[in-house]
């Protein structure tokens, strides 16, 4: 079953099994760059504080420009 978010981010979401000793368990697996779960899934993902290259430039830039004034 392909979601919205699967087709336009290309966001792999599927079940694994994983074995401790003798027991066995299904694990939900989201595989994806962090980016673009943030961006398809905002609100399962609001816990996540993830900063890019582009966002700290931004504050760098006008921490500087306070800084030199």
């Amino acid at each position: 079953m392909k979601t919205t978010a699967n087709n336009v981010w290309g966001i792999n979401i599927y079940t694994k099994t994983v074995t401790e000793g003798t027991q066995r368990q299904m694990w939900g697996v989201i595989e994806a760059p962090i980016n673009k779960m943030l961006k398809a899934y905002p609100g399962e993902f609001k816990f996540i504080r993830h900063e890019t290259r582009r966002s700290l430039d931004n504050e760098r830039a006008k921490r500087n420009a306070k800084i030199t004034k």
